[in-house]
C-alpha cells in the first residue's frame, strides 16, 4: 500500500475542490476543525492516524472545557474528511472517527436549540422593536421575516445575492440556494408574490449584487450581527426561555409545517434536510417547484400572517 504523502489539511483542500456547493461559513468551520486536530497530532500523514488518536483528541477537547456536543461536532467533521479520503483512495484504512459520538441522539436533541411557541412568534413580529427596524434597519427586518417564512439558515439568508431571486416559467417566485451546509440545502424555495409586494421587492431593487449588509466574519459566518441583535430583541420582549436563538425560527417553521400536515418529504425539501431512505433517494425524485408550492401554499400564507405580511390575524 503506497504512502500517499497527504496530511489531513491537504485532503480537506481536495474535498473542497470537488464539493463546489459548500457555504463559506462551512468551509471556515471545516478548516478550523481539521487544522486544530492536525496541529494536535503534529500534522501526520492521514494514513498514520488511528482510533487512539481520536480518543486522545476527544480527551484533550474535554480538558479544554468543550461540551460533549462540541466535541461530537468536531469529530463529525473529521469523519467526513476521512470518508472522503477513503472514497477517493487517499486512505486505505478504516475511518478512525467512525461511530465515535459521545452523546446519544436523545441527549443531543435535549441539548439543542429550543423551538418558539406561536405566542412568542406573535410577540416578536408584532413588536415595536421590529416595526422600528423595518424603517431604520431593513436588513434585520427582512432577515427575520425570511427566517420565519422560508425556514432558511441564517447564513443562507445573510449571504443571499440578487440573482438568487427568480421566477419560474410557470410564474412561481422562488429563491435558489446555491451554497448550503449540506447537499440537500441546495434547493429552490417558493415564496409568494404577497411577500414581494409587502416590501421585499423594493428592498431588493436598490441592491447591485449582495442583498444584505452583513459581512462574513472569520469563524462567525455572516449572521453574527443578526444573532446579537435578535438576542437584544428577545430581551426587550422579556422572552427569556433558554436556548431560543435565530435558529429557533427555522425549527419553528419546520414544526409549524408539520402541525399543518405538510408531508415529511415536502418539509425536508423546503427546509433543506437530507432524506436517507431508499424510496426517496433511489426510487423517486424531488417534488417539482410547482408541486412543492401547491403543497405549501396554505401553510406559507399562515406563516405570513404570523409575520405581519398578511394583515389578517392568525
Amino acid at each position: 500500500k503506497k504512502n500517499t504523502g497527504l496530511t489531513m489539511p491537504e485532503v480537506l483542500e481536495k474535498f473542497f475542490l470537488v464539493k463546489t456547493h459548500i457555504a463559506p461559513a462551512t468551509i471556515l468551520s471545516y478548516r478550523k476543525a481539521v487544522n486544530e486536530f492536525s496541529a494536535f497530532l503534529k500534522n501526520p500523514l492521514i494514513e498514520n492516524i488511528h482510533k487512539i488518536d481520536i480518543t486522545k483528541y476527544q480527551e484533550y477537547l474535554a480538558k479544554k472545557k468543550n461540551t460533549t456536543r462540541t466535541i461530537d461536532n468536531k469529530i463529525s467533521v473529521l469523519g467526513t474528511v476521512f470518508n472522503f479520503a477513503i472514497k477517493q483512495s487517499y486512505l486505505f484504512n478504516e475511518n478512525p472517527a467512525k461511530e465515535r459520538k459521545l452523546q446519544s441522539n436523545k441527549d443531543r436533541e435535549k441539548s439543542g436549540y429550543a423551538i418558539f411557541e406561536v405566542n412568542e412568534i406573535k410577540q416578536i413580529f408584532d413588536s415595536e422593536f421590529l416595526k422600528t427596524a423595518k424603517e431604520k434597519d431593513p436588513d434585520y427586518f427582512w432577515t427575520l421575516v425570511l427566517g420565519l417564512v422560508t425556514g432558511c439558515r441564517i447564513s443562507e439568508i445573510t449571504s443571499i445575492k440578487k440573482d438568487q431571486f427568480k421566477i419560474s416559467e410557470s410564474g412561481i417566485n422562488f429563491i435558489k440556494i446555491f451554497d448550503s451546509k449540506t447537499n440537500a440545502g441546495v434547493r429552490e424555495i417558493p415564496i409568494s408574490s404577497r411577500l414581494l409586494e409587502y416590501g421585499l421587492a423594493d428592498f431588493i431593487k436598490g441592491k447591485e449584487e449582495k442583498i444584505f449588509k452583513y459581512n462574513l466574519r472569520l469563524g462567525k459566518g455572516s449572521g453574527n450581527a443578526v444573532g446579537k441583535k435578535f438576542k437584544r430583541h428577545l430581551e426587550e420582549l422579556k422572552i427569556t426561555r433558554e436556548k431560543l436563538v435565530f435558529h429557533s425560527l427555522r425549527k419553528f417553521c419546520n414544526n409549524f409545517l408539520k402541525n399543518n400536515k405538510v408531508s415529511y418529504e415536502a418539509r425536508c425539501q423546503f427546509i433543506g434536510h437530507e432524506i436517507e431512505d431508499i424510496n426517496n433517494t433511489v426510487y423517486s425524485e424531488e417534488f417539482t417547484l410547482e408541486t412543492l408550492e401547491e403543497i405549501l401554499s396554505s401553510s406559507i400564507l399562515k406563516l405570513e400572517m404570523l409575520a405581519g405580511v398578511v394583515k389578517t390575524k392568525f
